[in-house]
């Protein structure tokens, strides 16, 4: 029942604003079947991309985008791409629409009650900041205008 209530909970909230995660949606979708969280995202408009995912053994990563740009009609307005080790998700990776969900989430990550990991270093001119957590670890990617949250689980299943 609490699984139940977990994904309708996700479900509703993605409905509410699809392409902009929070934080809390994100991490709620760490340690959940796959295949709900694939069902649940087409529903509200999300388009699994095929073309950047792929399965081997028990190990699965499947992307997905959100919309299209105005200026640019090919491009999505948002990414998302889950990690799964045996149907269970286990990382994922949220390109975010803009600088203003990035800032909310970054937020959110800070008082979290996260540690921030050493120096930022710069790898193919992006940013890459961590932070962790008991639960989970956070990586910030920021650079050529896209914003992007990883978020892992720390604890094994």
């Amino acid at each position: 029942m609490k699984y139940i209530i977990a994904l309708l909970i996700s479900f509703t909230a993605l409905v509410a604003s699809a392409q902009n995660l929070q934080l809390s949606e994100l991490k709620s979708f760490i340690n959940h079947p796959s295949a709900s969280l694939r069902d649940s995202l087409t529903v509200t408009g999300w388009v699994i991309r095929p073309e950047l995912s792929a399965r081997q053994a028990h190990q699965m990563y499947q992307t997905f985008s959100f919309g299209n740009q105005k200026e640019e009609q090919g491009k999505a307005i948002a990414w998302l791409r889950i990690h799964a080790d045996n149907g269970v998700i286990n990382q994922l990776y949220y390109q975010l629409p803009g600088i203003e969900q990035y800032d909310l989430i970054l937020k959110d990550i800070k008082e979290a009650g996260t540690e921030k990991k050493g120096v930022q270093n710069m790898e193919d001119k992006n940013i890459n900041t961590y932070y962790v957590s008991a639960d989970y670890t956070f990586q910030t990617i920021v650079g050529a205008g896209t914003y992007t949250i990883m978020v892992m689980t720390n604890r094994s299943l």
